[in-house]
């Protein structure tokens, strides 16, 4: 693999100037400086190399931060072939936070239609909160009405709130006009963050429809 990624995932990972006292300043470390640069790497030419870094190495640390460059590489590029690389992950990894952190990085990413969404549709069924929240919120920028019609289940099956309200705050961004009687089921919650996340996504939906 190129230097430059071994390199950055190394800084990624360093913790050796991280030390808890009075005027710690966390934003001056090597790591919180690393993971900004990862962020910004935009180099579609580095996802083939790190795909197959993370298909060989055994440290689960190692590949969360690299599913963290691939990540941010696939948002600044769009490349389909990162997106759907980190999608079949999903079902790979076992460790709840790697699967939580990949869900947070795939729902920050566009997924045209066509995008197989299925990995992430059942992870919004998982018994882990700590993934399933993580698996609502993955299917943002999706067109693909299947991710729709999962979160409209949601609303229709579950009285979780945070089910609820990552659902609302997720159609906020990709519903159409079919979510809005679901949505409007949730209007008179006694959660005040269901009903008010319903409350913006239908004025969101509306506005998206020139309503």
């Amino acid at each position: 693999m190129d230097k430059y990624l071994i390199d950055l995932i190394e800084r990624m990972l360093d913790t050796s100037d991280q030390i808890m006292e009075a005027g710690y300043d966390s934003s001056k470390t090597i790591s919180w400086k690393a993971l900004r640069e990862a962020e910004k790497v935009d180099k579609a030419d580095y996802v083939p190399q790190l795909i197959l870094f993370i298909d060989k190495e055994k440290d689960k640390k190692k590949r969360g931060e690299a599913y963290f460059l691939l990540g941010h590489i696939a948002k600044n590029t769009n490349d389909t072939t990162a997106l759907n690389y980190l999608i079949q992950r999903v079902d790979k990894e076992t460790d709840k936070y790697i699967v939580s952190s990949l869900l947070d990085r795939i729902g920050d990413i566009k997924k045209p239609t066509g995008t197989n969404l299925q990995p992430l549709i059942t992870a919004t069924k998982n018994d882990k909160w700590l993934i399933r929240h993580s698996a609502i919120q993955s299917l943002n920028y999706s067109t693909d009405p299947d991710a729709e019609s999962t979160l409209i289940e949601i609303l229709d099956s579950s009285d979780n709130q945070y089910n609820l309200t990552y659902s609302n705050a997720t159609l906020n961004r990709i519903g159409t006009l079919r979510a809005i009687p679901h949505l409007e089921k949730h209007l008179k919650s006694r959660k005040r963050d269901v009903k008010d996340s319903a409350k913006f996504a239908i004025e969101e939906i509306l506005k998206r429809n020139g309503q």
